[in-house]
């Protein structure tokens, strides 16, 4: 079905004209976590139309660079995401499979659109589409979550690219109906999850997690700046002798070649001291500052996956001793990620798609689903001889193998074997299994 090129009027790019600089630094976002959480109560006191999100109004902001900083945290996400959008939208009805191929005047199907809105929903809690009437349909795009705040009667969205400087531009400020309430060509759907003393955003899974997911952002830094500009010598040599300035920088030249490999890990430090005979003195250091940072990743990675109601095996972290099992634990983890997380979201989300497909377009969605596959796949489960015909086992061992005559059956189905001894022919009945 031929579609009106209606493109989204909201636009969420925005460039920066900031000059570039060489200089590598950490810590500019402050990931100081929040200290209080909460809507406001009394909307007298709210000074502006909308209600503001988080106390300074930034905090989808705050949680979309804590997404960038912690890759635990950033990998359950996407699992989440891919395992929600499933392989595929599937559907009965030949209308509405045509019009889910092409949803909006960017040519995305509607598992690009709902794939954005599990992302956003996941990351914030809070999910936005905007559908654009026209003559005889709708188009259907997603609006980034950090870009959307609610009027205080929920009856409108307030879209701005960027919040942060709001003040000083306050001229892309757009107002838009929140459906079901439709009064111009533009409305936006929200899908928010459930917190209490919250009404009008919700809040992610994983809010009680915000500080163990800045720690393993912090240990990741630690790591780094360690490994880049710390210096940690492995052992101090005290090198005693009566030699002069030239002498000594020849052979501590000469022990570094033999003794120090490339890099900055596990120098030795060598220190030449002159008019004293006594023996060279050898002292190891030992850095075991690591032991303890490893089992604090630990703690701070399977907090993260606790907090997002996730499974350990699902993010590669497999069980002391279920090594030669992986496949199975994997599979258990995907069935209680589907059953708990998984289809609750999609669930969440493709009821509110068919509400607008229903009253907008007329179409019956009912038949619209979501396909899904298991991350692991049950082919080394299946004996192939009770899938495959005697020719196509013979095909796949080896395409220019030649097919048999009696080779299109499967192998437990061949109950006569037929002989042939000194010119005469013998049938054995073979009992099938």
């Amino acid at each position: 079905m031929a579609k009106k090129q209606v493109k989204s009027q909201v636009n969420l790019k925005t460039k920066s004209r900031t000059k570039k600089d060489k200089t590598f630094e950490f810590g500019v976002f402050n990931l100081a976590i929040p200290e209080h959480i909460s809507e406001p109560l009394d909307l007298s006191k709210v000074n502006t139309k909308y209600i503001p999100f988080g106390s300074d109004n930034l905090f989808p902001q705050y949680l979309a660079e804590l997404k960038r900083k912690s890759s635990t945290h950033r990998s359950v996400l996407a699992q989440k995401v891919v395992f929600t959008s499933g392989a595929k939208f599937v559907c009965k009805d030949d209308t509405t499979r045509n019009f889910i191929k092409d949803v909006n005047a960017n040519g995305e199907s509607l598992r690009d659109v709902f794939k954005k809105l599990a992302d956003d929903y996941y990351t914030f809690g809070n999910a936005y589409i905007e559908g654009v009437l026209y003559d005889g349909g709708v188009n259907l795009y997603h609006i980034d979550a950090t870009t959307v705040r609610l009027s205080k009667d929920k009856k409108y969205v307030y879209v701005h690219p960027e919040w942060k400087n709001f003040t000083r531009q306050k001229d892309k400020l757009q107002k838009i109906s929140l459906y079901p309430r439709v009064t111009s060509s533009r409305f936006v759907m929200q899908f928010k999850d459930y917190e209490p003393t919250f009404s009008y955003y919700g809040l992610p899974d994983y809010i009680a997690a915000l500080e163990h997911i800045a720690v393993d952002y912090e240990i990741g830094k630690w790591n780094h700046t360690k490994f880049k500009n710390g210096f940690q010598p492995s052992a101090i040599v005290e090198i005693n002798g009566d030699m002069g300035e030239e002498e000594a920088r020849k052979l501590v030249r000469e022990a570094q070649k033999k003794f120090v490999g490339d890099g900055n890990n596990g120098k030795i430090m060598f220190i030449v001291k002159n008019g004293d005979t006594a023996n060279a003195n050898v002292q190891i250091l030992n850095d075991d500052q690591d032991g303890s940072w490893m089992e604090l990743q630990q703690i701070t990675d399977q907090n993260i996956i606790t907090a997002h109601r996730w499974q350990p095996s699902l993010s590669g972290i497999v069980s002391s001793g279920k090594m030669n099992n992986t496949g199975s634990e994997i599979r258990i983890a995907y069935d209680l990620a589907m059953t708990t997380v998984i289809k609750e979201t999609s669930e969440i989300l493709l009821t509110g798609i068919h509400k607008l497909l229903y009253n907008e377009m007329g179409f019956d969605p009912k038949n619209l689903r979501i396909h899904y596959e298991p991350p692991v796949s049950y082919a080394n489960d299946v004996d192939i001889k009770q899938v495959l015909t005697i020719n196509e086992q013979r095909a796949l061992l080896d395409e220019d193998f030649p097919m048999l005559e009696d080779g299109d059956m499967f192998v437990a189905d061949r109950e006569i074997i037929v002989t042939e001894r000194d010119g005469d022919v013998t049938e054995t009945t073979v009992e099938q299994r």
